[in-house]
């Protein structure tokens, strides 16, 4: 009764999204499902929408994806964050078309090692593209989970992930297991809410310990969060022919592998100084004049971020490269939030 309930209430409810087919019973191509699946971990729907219709234009499939470079890869996504996401998937398709004719594996074992592939995804791959009777776990699953059977833990350990796991594979026996697993998916994202669920509207109350207890906003428990704090200088050099000069980001503990401003770490930022760590990228010489223009903070990750931001304008017009960057272009290459703000602070305040 309670599969029939979901079930019901999903294809009645269901929200139209770029990477749903219109018919909820239709196969899928593996492809799309792997990059919508990737770019919604850790980033919101409404967010995730404009990059998946922007990826599958240039990037249709595994084979164009596999023959792009990893700077017009990374290029695509900015805004997402999570750059070690865009990386595992350019590896994953050069390793699909070299091993599997560009197709993804029958064995889950095989999905799963490819890079950046975990059981969720892989579970996601075979459910919703092959339609096979595969469990899936992601946050909203562990949510309703909890919820359900009162489960005061989080998959934590082994022992913890084998019993969010098992309660996976419950849901998802039988022939309509993709209709499942999506349903939940959905119902975790609109209903079973992490702060004010919509409980009244839920085709599972009755089942619902935590409902029936009114004490669904204590489940499941509450990640600890541990944050780093992380202070340092961000660098905009502007050429003499008003260009912006820009570097792929690896010294970093985040942002690692995106195209964005010089940064780096620097405790002692609010000296008046030149930083011997900017003449990494220009020289004392090339110099025309700079300044400090105050700081800026930010959040990634669990990184708590704070910013001094130098401006330097060079004496020396830009070079050909794909480091210099147009004004008129800066909020499409540099389109991450703290580059923006950086940008807005030195170019804008």
């Amino acid at each position: 009764m309670k599969l029939n309930s979901l079930v019901q209430w999903f294809l009645k409810q269901r929200a139209s999204l770029p990477w749903r087919p219109e018919d909820p019973h239709a196969k899928r191509d593996p492809y799309a499902v792997w990059i919508s699946e990737v770019m919604l971990q850790q980033t919101q729907v409404e967010t995730v929408k404009k990059h998946y219709i922007a990826w599958l234009k240039d990037f249709p499939t595994v084979y164009d994806l596999a023959q792009a470079d990893e700077e017009n890869v990374l290029l695509h996504w900015q805004g997402l964050g999570y750059y070690s996401r865009a990386k595992n998937l350019h590896k994953a398709a050069k390793i699909l078309i070299e091993k599997y004719n560009g197709d993804f594996p029958k064995n889950r074992s095989e999905i799963e090692a490819l890079p950046g592939i975990g059981k969720y995804t892989a579970g996601a791959i075979l459910s919703m593209a092959r339609h096979e009777s595969e469990p899936i776990l992601d946050g909203n699953l562990i949510r309703i989970f909890s919820r359900l059977h009162l489960w005061n833990f989080l998959p934590t350990s082994k022992p913890e992930q084998d019993i969010y796991w098992d309660e996976a594979r419950t849901w998802s026996q039988g022939k309509n297991a993709y209709i499942i697993n999506e349903a939940l998916m959905e119902m975790g994202r609109t209903l079973c809410k992490p702060q004010n669920p919509l409980c009244p509207n839920c085709p599972l109350q009755q089942e619902c310990k935590a409902t029936s207890e009114n004490c669904s906003s204590q489940y499941p428990p509450r990640k600890k969060s541990i944050q780093e704090t992380w202070h340092g200088v961000i660098v905009i050099i502007e050429s003499a022919d008003g260009k912006i000069f820009s570097v792929q980001e690896e010294d970093t503990p985040f942002l690692k592998g995106q195209r964005g401003l010089p940064l780096f770490e620097f405790s002692k930022a609010h000296g008046k100084g030149f930083p011997g760590k900017a003449e990494r990228w220009i020289t004392p010489e090339s110099i025309e004049e700079y300044h400090w223009c105050g700081a800026i903070k930010h959040a990634i990750t669990k990184y708590k971020i704070e910013c001094q931001v130098l401006y330097i304008r060079s004496k020396d017009k830009s070079k050909k490269s794909s480091h210099w960057v147009a004004r008129a272009n800066i909020k499409q290459a540099f389109a991450n939030s703290l580059n923006l703000k950086a940008l807005h602070k030195a170019l804008e305040d």
